[in-house]
């Protein structure tokens, strides 16, 4: 089966995590698959703007453990960090803007994802979450550097490492949410709604406010390397 889904109406490009089983956990294929898809688009005039959702009423619940195993080599580990962070740079250096559609879960690098977004539309369903640090996983600085550019330090420190669950209103209060409506099917139809009339703007004007916008936040545009992660024992 597909793992990504990819469709392009009038300008606009909808990338789908299409796992619904697994709520569209991320696997070494579809972070691949992401990677390919960003690189084409962003050499692509005619796609105007990027939409990313998820099949089946989720975003996406954060890496897929289950590919990785117990037995997985920090090598193994480490090279699905490195596959996250170049998703997510690759999404915040496109010259194209990008909208995520958040219906359900969105957890971990799920979350990450979205917040690599230049804006994210929710659901009522919406959940936000990086859990990482109370399970004793590694939180990609890639996914926890956005945080900071969004809600401040002491806030995201208080999400970074309390891995509480938040809901759409809070994403629109604390600002990573745009705009939160009442379901899934509105949450879709007023993103596509909004890439269509994106789509339509002169893309230098588009480009030059999203070079001024990121300037605000210049720390989060290049990753920082990921060093080897220390295993506890």
């Amino acid at each position: 089966m597909t793992q990504l889904l990819r469709t392009v109406d009038e300008g606009v490009v909808t990338l789908t995590l299409h796992r619904p089983e697994s709520r569209n956990a991320l696997t070494t294929e579809l972070l691949r698959s992401l990677v390919a898809e960003l690189a084409v688009v962003q050499d692509a005039p005619d796609l105007r703007v990027v939409v990313l959702a998820g099949a089946g009423g989720a975003f996406c619940a954060g890496a897929d453990l289950k590919e990785l195993g117990a037995t997985a080599s920090a090598e193994d580990r480490q090279r699905r960090i490195r596959l996250v962070t170049e998703v997510i740079a690759r999404l915040r250096n496109l010259e194209q803007p990008t909208i995520a559609v958040v219906t359900g879960a969105a957890y971990g690098a799920g979350w990450g994802l979205a917040l690599a977004c230049d804006l994210a539309i929710g659901s009522a369903s919406a959940r936000f979450s990086l859990p990482e640090v109370p399970k004793g996983l590694r939180l990609p600085a890639a996914i926890t550097a956005r945080p900071v550019a969004v809600v401040g330090p002491a806030r995201a420190a208080d999400i970074a490492l309390g891995g509480g669950t938040y809901g759409p209103d809070e994403g629109v209060a604390l600002g990573w949410l745009a705009h939160a409506l009442p379901d899934d099917e509105s949450a879709h139809a007023h993103a596509r709604g909004f890439a269509r009339r994106l789509a339509t703007s002169p893309r230098s004007s588009v480009a030059h406010v999203k070079q001024v916008l990121r300037r605000g936040s210049p720390h989060d545009l290049t990753p920082p390397p990921e060093y080897a992660w220390i295993e506890e024992k």
